[in-house]
């Protein structure tokens, strides 16, 4: 029978994707990634059919002695490690049929629950394992990381809260309890967090590359870049910090230093429409317009339901005074995310240069519908309706900018 004491310690992932955005540069902001951690990762070819024949062992085993619990503990074991997830369940189903606190089946039921999204019945399952077990450190981690998942920050906090009275120097809740640290923006505790995980291991990737993302979300850029730098001198080619490299240099407008590590990153991922769409965004901020644009195409190939790629391309589209594409582009936004309202506004401003003024006042229209006091949408809209004569609407419509714009002064 496979080793039953075989454990995953998930590191959960850092997920900061900006989305503050002012009207004076509506491109949206970088994709921000963190440290990754997978339960099981996958085989190769090779290693696929020498677990294909263990399956096949396993299921004479069971037609001999079909009340074994270990042995369908085993296969579904196998199964996980091949992606054959809802298999896997079913197999450690019928272990835990035949053994109600059979721990281990609970606990990597929970473990493909949760890496099938299906987290309320993956916390189930790490609850009933802790029945059997409490305080199993792997257990309480990997509830927390399906907390986190779930965006219940403060709830995970509180898990690796208790896997650290237990062991308070595991790396793994360090990490990922700065995780929910930073979502409930708690960015000070969170690098406490992290400097707890960095003194018991000094050269953890994750630790440096998550320390690096809370310092970034302080704008301290400097600073994080200077954790990205410790990371890369411990594991040269780690996608997350040369991506978070590229963001911090280029929230410091060093746009070529950022492109060089986001092409760097995608000699490693070529496949990653987020790093197409951090370079487009570069790109963009550089003034290489037409770049850019083959950037945010690259990365729509790749994800075709990507909006903010669409929207950064039609703001380009807009410099470059390609005004109708620009518009298509914005439309495919608004097709994808019907109240983006950045998409209404820069498709308004498109329709103005093109003097479309009646369709581009329904778009600012829209816009303030969704952010009623978007002052840019009321200046724009004022002067679109001068343009057409209707000075008495056009007065009011400013008299309500200038109305937001002192409030504004006055916060």
């Amino acid at each position: 029978m496979l080793d039953e004491n075989k454990s995953t310690d998930e590191d959960d992932s850092l997920s900061l994707e900006g989305t503050g955005v002012d009207a004076e540069d509506i491109t949206k902001t970088p994709s921000v990634t963190g440290s990754v951690g997978v339960s099981v990762s996958g085989p190769n070819n090779g290693e696929r059919d020498e677990y294909l024949r263990a399956i096949r062992h396993l299921d004479r085993l069971l037609a001999f002695n079909p009340s074994d619990p270990g042995t369908y503990f085993d296969k579904g074991f196998i199964l996980e490690i091949i992606e054959k997830l809802e298999d896997a369940i079913k197999c450690f189903d019928h272990a835990l049929k035949i053994k109600p606190n059979y721990f281990q089946a609970l606990y990597r039921k929970g473990l493909v629950l949760s890496r099938l999204q299906n987290y309320v019945d993956a916390i189930k399952c790490f609850d009933q394992a802790l029945e059997i077990k409490p305080g199993d450190i792997n257990v309480l981690n990997n509830k927390g990381s399906t907390f986190n998942k779930m965006g219940l920050y403060k709830e995970a906090s509180n898990v690796y809260d208790e896997s650290l009275k237990i062991k308070p120097d595991d790396i793994t809740a360090l990490n990922n309890k700065g995780v929910a640290l930073i979502n409930m923006n708690k960015i000070h505790e969170a690098i406490d967090s992290y400097d707890k995980a960095l003194s018991v291991k000094p050269n953890d990737i994750t630790s440096l590359t998550n320390k690096g993302i809370a310092l970034a979300s302080l704008g301290r850029y400097d600073d994080a870049i200077y954790y990205y730098d410790m990371a890369l001198n411990v594991k040269p080619n780690d996608i997350t910090a040369l991506t978070n490299k590229g963001v911090a240099l280029s929230s410091l407008g060093r746009y070529d230093d950022a492109i060089y590590y986001y092409d760097s990153a995608l000699s490693l991922d070529p496949n990653s429409a987020n790093l197409y769409f951090n370079k487009g965004l570069a790109l963009t901020h550089a003034g290489n317009h037409s770049e850019a644009i083959q950037c945010y195409d690259t990365a729509i190939s790749i994800k075709n339901d990507y909006a903010d790629a669409y929207y950064n391309k039609a703001v380009s589209l807009s410099e470059l005074g390609r005004f109708e594409e620009a518009v298509r582009s914005y439309d495919q936004v608004l097709y994808l995310s019907y109240d983006y309202v950045y998409a209404y506004y820069g498709k308004g401003y498109s329709l103005d240069c093109l003097e479309r003024y009646e369709e581009a006042i329904q778009c600012y229209d829209e816009a303030i519908r969704i952010e009623p006091e978007y002052l840019h949408a009321y200046y724009r809209k004022a002067e679109g309706l001068g343009k057409l004569g209707k000075a008495t609407e056009a007065d009011k419509t400013f008299k309500r900018a200038k109305e937001i714009e002192a409030k504004e002064s006055n916060r």
